[in-house]
């Protein structure tokens, strides 16, 4: 299956799962579909074709635009992943590390995975995994990339760990190519809230 086909067909089935409950895919060029939790806080849900183009898997994640500098810039496609690899939806273990595959090796195996079993587990695990999210505090305890924890600790007012945090991880994007845009921009988000805490 084609990438522009998965991303028709799923958007189309899974407006009809996940719409009720606020999510949308306006303006995603792939089938990314977020909602607006609160103020702070977004859910993600992001099904992604594997190369073979017979097997997708699902990404899960809360996300805020307090912990990326180009969040509105990124949105909704290309923003990083706070929870890093455990954002995967299984039905063994739910959101987590484990990626579980499904079948899509043309549009009917794909539209019947969708409105059964995948279905299924989104509206049972991961939409209530999404709903402990609602605030960027909520998020702190399954954030496991250092640039998003630094963030959000400074951000919740755990100054004091956030600086540790994001001290280790300046040095990290000091050794990468600042000339990157994404990375460029971090860097200076980072070095300006360490500015501050002097």
């Amino acid at each position: 299956m084609k990438e522009s086909e998965f991303n028709v067909v799923t958007a189309a089935v899974l407006s009809q799962t996940l719409g009720p409950l606020g999510f949308s895919n306006q303006g995603s060029r792939h089938c990314t579909f977020f909602r607006k939790a609160s103020e702070e806080v977004y859910h993600f849900i992001s099904p992604v074709l594997l190369t073979d183009g017979a097997r997708y898997y699902l990404q899960v994640f809360p996300h805020s635009p307090h912990l990326e500098p180009l969040f509105q810039e990124w949105f909704p496609d290309e923003l990083g992943i706070p929870t890093d690899s455990w954002s995967c939806l299984s039905e063994h273990d739910g959101v987590g590390l484990t990626q579980e595959q499904f079948t899509c090796k043309n549009e009917a195996v794909l539209r019947s995975s969708l409105m059964g079993r995948v279905g299924g587990l989104l509206l049972n695990l991961a939409v209530p995994y999404l709903d402990r999210f609602q605030t960027v505090a909520d998020l702190v305890h399954v954030i496991r990339h250092p640039s998003f924890l630094g963030l959000a600790l400074y951000y919740v007012g755990r100054t004091a760990e956030a600086v540790e945090v994001l001290r280790v991880e300046r040095e990290r994007l000091r050794g990468l190519d600042t000339s990157d845009r994404r990375v460029g921009v971090l860097l200076a988000h980072v070095e300006s809230l360490l500015a501050e805490d002097r």
